[in-house]
C-alpha cells in the first residue's frame, strides 16, 4: 500500500497531529508519502526524514494588522474555495503518478477521489462562528460527505476536548472517534522545575509576532521569572534573547519539546486543538490561553477549558501577564476520566477494510 497523507497549512498543529498516524503506519510497513509545503513540509521532513515527499500548495490564508482575523478569513472564502478545487484535480495526478493507494488528508477538503478510500481527519464538524453559521457548516459537511471515513481525534462522550465543535456528529457524516492524536507521551510530572513559565508561540502572521512582543515586553517587567520562549519557527537560524530571565528557541525536536513542557510550571499558549491535545496527553499543566483575536474556534475552545477548569483564558487586549499567572497557580487541573478511543484501532479497521 501507498497512502498519501497531507495536513491542512493552517498552523503546525496539522502535521503535528498527523505524526502519531504516520508512525503507525511506518510501524505497519505501509509506504507513506506526504504532501506538504513551506512550514509545515520542514516540520515533516524533522519527522521523517526518509519518506516521500511531495511540494503540495496549501490554502496560504492570511491575516491582516487592521482587519479582524475573522473578517479577513471570510473575505478569503472565494481563494478558500479555489484551493480546495484545485488540489482535488492535483490529487488525481497524484494518484496516478505515485501509485496511491489510499488518502488521508488532515482538514484539506478537496483530497477526496473516488478511485482510492479517503479518510478526512478534523474536529470541525459544527463550525461555532457568530455570522453565517449554518451556511458554513451546510458547506463544510457536504466537503465531509465525499470522504469514505471521518476520523474525529476526540473521544465520544461527556469528558471530551473539543465540546460542540465535534459532537453530535452531523447526519450523514460516517464519523468515528478515534481518540485524541498527540506526538507526545504521558510522563511522569517532574518536581524540579526550571521554568516559570513555557510559552508556546503559534499560528500565522502577524498574530504569532504580536503576542510573543506583548509576552517579551511584560516578561522585562518581571526579572525574577524564569522563562522559555519556543517562538514556532521550524527552519529559522536562532535568534538571541534580549532578557536575562529569558531563553528563546525557534523551535525543538518533540523530545527537547516535551522535557521543556516537563519542567515548566505554567504553559502559556495559544488555545489551538492540537496544543490542548498535547497537554492532554502529558497529563495536563497549569495554563493560560489566549485566543487569537477573531478565530473563533479558538475562543470557543479557550471558553471551553477554563469551563472544565482546566485553564485560565484572556483576551490578548488588555492582557497582564502577571495576574493570569496568579490566577492559573491557583488552578488544580486533573486529567479527565476519558473514553477508551485508539487512533490504532480504528487504523487497523480500516486498513482490513480497503485490502
Amino acid at each position: 500500500m501507498r497512502i498519501f497523507v497531507s495536513p491542512l497549512d493552517w498552523g503546525l498543529g496539522h502535521a503535528a497531529r498527523c505524526v502519531p498516524i504516520i508512525r503507525y503506519l511506518l510501524e505497519k510497513k505501509i509506504e507513506v508519502v506526504i504532501g506538504a509545503e513551506g512550514a509545515h513540509l520542514i516540520f515533516l521532513k524533522e519527522h521523517f526524514p526518509n519518506l516521500e515527499f511531495i511540494d503540495f500548495p496549501g490554502y496560504r490564508i492570511s491575516y491582516s494588522t487592521i482587519l479582524p482575523a475573522g473578517v479577513k478569513v471570510l473575505l478569503q472564502l472565494p481563494k478558500m474555495v479555489s484551493a480546495i478545487n484545485k488540489e482535488h484535480e492535483l490529487l488525481s495526478e497524484i494518484i496516478e503518478t505515485k501509485k496511491i493507494t489510499a488518502v488521508i488528508s488532515d482538514n484539506r477538503y478537496g483530497l477526496w477521489n473516488e478511485k482510492v478510500p479517503c479518510v478526512l481527519i478534523t474536529h470541525q464538524l459544527n463550525i461555532q462562528a457568530p455570522a453565517g453559521n449554518s451556511l458554513l457548516n451546510k458547506a463544510a459537511q457536504n466537503y465531509i460527505k465525499h470522504f469514505e471515513e471521518c476520523w474525529i481525534p476526540d473521544y465520544e462522550g461527556k469528558e471530551n476536548l473539543s465540546g460542540a465543535l465535534s459532537h453530535p456528529i452531523p447526519k450523514g457524516i460516517n464519523g468515528k472517534y478515534i481518540g485524541p492524536l498527540s506526538r507526545f507521551y504521558t510522563l511522569q510530572k517532574s518536581k524540579n522545575l526550571k521554568y516559570d513559565l513555557l510559552v508556546i508561540l503559534s499560528g500565522p502572521e502577524p498574530q504569532r509576532s504580536k503576542l510573543e512582543n506583548l509576552i517579551l515586553k511584560q516578561l522585562k517587567e518581571l526579572p525574577l521569572l524564569k522563562a522559555l520562549i519556543i517562538q514556532g519557527l521550524p527552519g529559522r537560524l536562532p535568534k538571541e534573547s534580549p532578557l536575562k530571565n529569558v531563553e528563546i528557541a525557534t523551535h525543538l525536536t518533540d523530545t527537547e519539546f516535551q522535557d521543556k513542557l516537563n519542567f515548566s510550571n505554567i504553559v502559556l499558549s495559544r488555545p489551538g486543538y492540537s496544543t490542548i491535545m498535547d497537554l492532554g496527553a502529558i497529563g495536563w499543566k497549569k495554563a493560560i490561553f489566549i485566543p487569537t483575536a477573531g478565530q473563533t474556534e479558538q475562543a470557543y475552545l479557550g471558553k471551553l477549558m477554563q469551563e472544565k477548569e482546566l485553564a485560565v483564558t484572556s483576551t490578548q487586549k488588555g492582557f497582564l501577564l502577571n495576574d493570569a499567572i496568579e490566577k492559573a497557580k491557583q488552578t488544580n487541573p486533573t486529567q479527565p476520566n476519558y473514553g477508551k478511543e485508539n487512533y490504532t484501532v480504528v487504523i487497523d479497521a480500516w486498513l482490513k477494510k480497503i485490502t
